[in-house]
Parts: C-alpha cells; sequence; structure tokens
C-alpha cells in the first residue's frame, strides 16, 4: 500500500493535496492567463508557499529559511550562463559574424529554413547537451538561431525543446548516475542495469521522435502559418534524425557506454544531418539559394570561431578527465545547511549539508563560456574583426538584456526549493500514485513531469521520485525498468518547460518578460508528451515487455 504519512508528511486529503498544488497553479496561471511577470508571479508564488508550508506542513522558520535560501544559492549557476553566453553572443554579434555564418548554413542547407532549425535547434543542442548540460545547449543554440534569421520567441522553444531528449544521458550520464544509484532494481545485477539503460534509450528516442515534431508544429504554428505543410514537408527529416540519433543512443547503452550517449548521438545527428539531408530529393535547392557569390569555407571558420572555440573548450574541459579533475580540485563552493524536520509531530525533515549545490567554479558552464568568450576575443581582434568599443557596446547590451531574466529566475526557484524543502512536491506526487493505481504506468510521466516544472532539472526530478516511481510500479507488480524509463524520460522532457529553464531563455535571446508565452507552447507539448509516454509504457505492461 502507498502510504504518504510513511516519508514524515502529512495523512492524504483533497484540501491539503490541493493547497500543495496551489503555487504552482498560481505561476502558470498568474504568467499564462494574466500576462504576469515571472518577477512578479514568483514573488507572489514564494509568498503562498511560504504561508502553506507553515500553517498546512507545520514548517518552522528554519525550514522556510533553508528553503528559500537553497532556491536562492541555486540560481547562481543559471544566472551565470545567461550573463556569459549573452555576452559571448553579443561579442560575435558586434563582429558582424552571423551574416556570414547564415550565408554559410544557407547554402549548406539548400536555403531551407526547416533544416537549419532542426539541425541547429535540435542536433546540435543534443551534441552539447552530451557534455555541458546546465542550460548551455539553450543559452548557445538559441543566439545562433536569432542570428540566422530565426523569430528569438520561437527559437527559444525549439532549442528548449530540442536539447531536452537527450539530457537523460547528457552531462556525461550525470542524470542517469542518479537513476541508477538512487533506485534498488539496476543494483540487483549486471542484467537489471541494463534493462534500465535499454528501456531508458527506447523511451528517450520515443521522446526524441516527438520532440522533432514538436519543433515542426511550433515552426508552422509562428512562422510558416501552415502547420500541416510544414509538419509535411518536416516528417522525413525529422524521422532521419530521430533513426540516427536514438539508434546511436540505444547503441552506446547496449555497449555499456551511456555516460558518452547523447554525446555520440548528438555527433551523429549534426554531422549526417547536413551531410545528408539536404542532398534528399524533398529538400532540393530553394530558388534563388544558390545564386550570390559563395562564402568560403575560410571566411565562414572566421566567423564562426567564436562558438567553434566554445566547442572545444566545453569538450576540452568535460572529456580530458586529468584537465577536469585539476579545475574541480582548484575550489568548490558551497553553503553549509544544518538538518530540519516539520513540526506538528511530522517527521518528514532534510538532511545537513555540508555544502549544497556545490559549485566547482572552474568548471561551472558559465567559467566554461567565460573562457570561451576571452578566448573569441583574442581570435577575433587579431583577426581585425572587432571594431572600436566593440566591447564595451556588447556588455551594455548583455546587463539590458540579461536584468529582466534575473529578476524572473531568482523568485521562481526560491518558490520550487521551498516547495522541495517542506515536501509538497512529493505530497502532490503521492497523492497521483494513491488516487490512480493500475493506470499508474499513464500517469508515471506526469510525476517526472512536475519534478521537473518544479525544480527546472530532470537530475533534481530523479532525485525527487526515482524512489517513489520504483517503489509504487514493485506494490503494483508491474514492470521497474518500465517504469524508470518513464520517469527518466519524461524528466528530461520537462526541462522545455520549467520556468526557470523559460527564464533563461529569455535571458539569452533578449525577449525577457515573455516567460509566459514560451510555458504556453510548451506546456501543450509536454503534457502530449507525457500522455505518450504513458501510453506506451501501459500497452508495454500489458503485454509483457520489461519484467
Amino acid at each position: 500500500m502507498i502510504d504518504v504519512t510513511s516519508v514524515g508528511l502529512p495523512s492524504m486529503n483533497i484540501l491539503t493535496w490541493v493547497l500543495a498544488l496551489a503555487p504552482i497553479v498560481l505561476v502558470l496561471v498568474l504568467m499564462l492567463a494574466f500576462k504576469v511577470s515571472g518577477a512578479r508571479a514568483g514573488v507572489i508564488a514564494w509568498v503562498l508557499t511560504a504561508v502553506i508550508a507553515y500553517f498546512i506542513f507545520h514548517a518552522g522558520p528554519d525550514v522556510i529559511g533553508a528553503g528559500t535560501v537553497k532556491g536562492l544559492w541555486s540560481t547562481i549557476n543559471v544566472l551565470y550562463i545567461i550573463w556569459s553566453s549573452m555576452f559571448l553572443y553579443n561579442v560575435v554579434n558586434e563582429t558582424g559574424a552571423f551574416k556570414v555564418i547564415a550565408a554559410k548554413f544557407t547554402e549548406m542547407t539548400n536555403g531551407n529554413k526547416l533544416l537549419q532549425l532542426l539541425i541547429l535547434g535540435w542536433a546540435f543542442p543534443t551534441f552539447i547537451q552530451g557534455v555541458c548540460g546546465f542550460g548551455v545547449p539553450v543559452a548557445v543554440a538559441t543566439p545562433l538561431l536569432i542570428g540566422l534569421g530565426f523569430d528569438p520567441l520561437m527559437s527559444v522553444i525549439t532549442a528548449l525543446l530540442g536539447h531536452s531528449w537527450g539530457i537523460a544521458y547528457g552531462s556525461l550520464g550525470s542524470m542517469y548516475g542518479v537513476l541508477t544509484g538512487l533506485s534498488n532494481y539496476p543494483k540487483e545485477s549486471a542484467e537489471n542495469l541494463m534493462k534500465v539503460g535499454i528501456w531508458g534509450a527506447i523511451f528517450c528516442t520515443i521522446g526524441c521522435l516527438l520532440v522533432g515534431f514538436c519543433i515542426l508544429h511550433n515552426y508552422g504554428s509562428k512562422t510558416t502559418k501552415n502547420v500541416g505543410k510544414t509538419m509535411a514537408e518536416g516528417a522525413v527529416a525529422v524521422i532521419f534524425e530521430t533513426v540516427v540519433m536514438g539508434a546511436t543512443l540505444i547503441g552506446m547503452v547496449a555497449i555499456s557506454a551511456p555516460t558518452l550517449g547523447c554525446f555520440a548521438a548528438g555527433a551523429v545527428g549534426l554531422i549526417l544531418g547536413t551531410l545528408v539531408l539536404p542532398k534528399l530529393p524533398m529538400y532540393k535547392p530553394v530558388e534563388g539559394a544558390e545564386s550570390g557569390e559563395k562564402t568560403s569555407w575560410g571566411d565562414f571558420l572566421k566567423n564562426f570561431s567564436g562558438y567553434l572555440i566554445l566547442v572545444v573548450v566545453v569538450c576540452a574541459i568535460m572529456l580530458i578527465n586529468p584537465i577536469k579533475n585539476a579545475l574541480n580540485g582548484i575550489v568548490t563552493l558551497g553553503l553549509h545547511f544544518n538538518a530540519n524536520q516539520l513540526g506538528g509531530g511530522l517527521t518528514y525533515g532534510n538532511a545537513e549539508v555540508a555544502k549544497y549545490s556545490g559549485l566547482k567554479f572552474f568548471t561551472m558552464p558559465g567559467s566554461l563560456i567565460l573562457y570561451s568568450t576571452a578566448l573569441a576575443i583574442v581570435c577575433y581582434k587579431s583577426l581585425g574583426m572587432l571594431p572600436e568599443g566593440a566591447l564595451g557596446q556588447a556588455w551594455q547590451k548583455t546587463i539590458k538584456q540579461s536584468i529582466g531574466s534575473t529578476t524572473t529566475v531568482i523568485p521562481l526557484t526560491m518558490m520550487a526549493m521551498l516547495m522541495v524543502e517542506a515536501g509538497m512536491t512529493k505530497y502532490i506526487a503521492y497523492g497521483i500514485a494513491m488516487v490512480v493505481g493500475n493506470l499508474y504506468p499513464i500517469f508515471s510521466p506526469f510525476i517526472a513531469l512536475l519534478g521537473g516544472y518544479v525544480t527546472s532539472s530532470g537530475t533534481s526530478s530523479n532525485n525527487l521520485f526515482t524512489n517513489l516511481q520504483e517503489d509504487v510500479a514493485t506494490v503494483l507488480g508491474i514492470s521497474v525498468p518500465i517504469i524508470l524509463s518513464c520517469q527518466t524520460a519524461e524528466a528530461a522532457l520537462s526541462n522545455s518547460f520549467s520556468p526557470g529553464n523559460a527564464a533563461l531563455g529569455t535571458g539569452v535571446s533578449g525577449q525577457s518578460g515573455r516567460e509566459g508565452e514560451i510555458l504556453a507552447a510548451t506546456g501543450v507539448y509536454n503534457a502530449i508528451q507525457s500522455l505518450v509516454l504513458g501510453v506506451v509504457a501501459y500497452v508495454l505492461i500489458k503485454m509483457g515487455f520489461g519484467m
């Protein structure tokens, strides 16, 4: 029997469950229905969360304070990425490089904007996600798409969707490590570990396919204004990329190399997508695309050098262990938190943490972008491409573009971490599990989505709900590896639907204040993705798979 009191939370009742959910609903209503800025919505929701945590969940000042400060501390990483990536983009923009970059990519894709969108907004972020997550793929791909002439908001949504499917095996397998480290099933045998890995890769590949079609739908609805035509035109490209990236991911897991799964999948998708797709008959050259003077590879590489440097720096530091370990060993910044516990006779609490969310400063994603920016500045200066005063202009633009997202990220993350600290997020998930019974596989991905939405992190969603998902599957006597795969696949996909990541996207695109529009789009896509994954899981379990 599933019993929420076993984890020290209040007995389950509908009023408490609705109140626990209230802050999430309030944020969505304020941002989507009333177009309230993320900053204001976050502050209001944080106040409501503190009130509910205090009066309903008996959280004392120590719990409320710890949750709030943990949220504030957690924003440092995100804000560092926003500011550093925005500065890199503005430096590159000051050189006029995007005109040359756009011209070359137009040549390479026969002038087909849809191919450009899929390759640079889907395969390229997947490749970056393979070695460095935490928002970097969005921070890199979004400005590139904007520089190629795509609508800023559509660029954000594309990059958010495009990188999400691979997160479960991205960042050198950090999220996969959390899943297999927390659950008991993979530890029982090497065969069980392989089952979890393969089923996870299969469900992520289904997510990959769904992401591709979501990108097409978003492009058709926002740009071409003809969804049907866009979906039909892009279907072959989406299926091709899904097959090559998904097969690569599954293959890497099958040879016991899950930590490189996302990296390899993105690399294969990027290379084959660029070399093969433009040669297919349905993607013949657009009229006028081949007219005019060709852009030489030399000119392209000079202008694209800022982002090439970023790729080299990220891969060198994250893939070469001696370099990574040396930099990690210099300093780790973190806050100490004492253990705390809810009052009112409840035993739910949080353990003491010596260095909460330790920031390894010299290998933080923001630092990697900053190193790359410094090298890019040296490179562009040596090539005579940086005009006088360009750096000052780039920094002034960065300040204007990043302030709004900064004020949005902080209160929303404080609210989210307070919900986690007070047990409210876990209470919501237990309520779902207790009600749905044998239909649980259909609802399992929605629990993962909840965790990702609240924490803006697939890894944190796995931290929150891996044990719950495994326990429910065991109690119901259904496939543990399939349920865990639903958890990790949708936890990854949920990164496109979270206020924190939406704010990151608006920050790097200069669209601060439009987070609600992003969530409105990605929310629908995530609901569809969760439902499809859940139905597939339900059918597979009914057919006896995964046992």
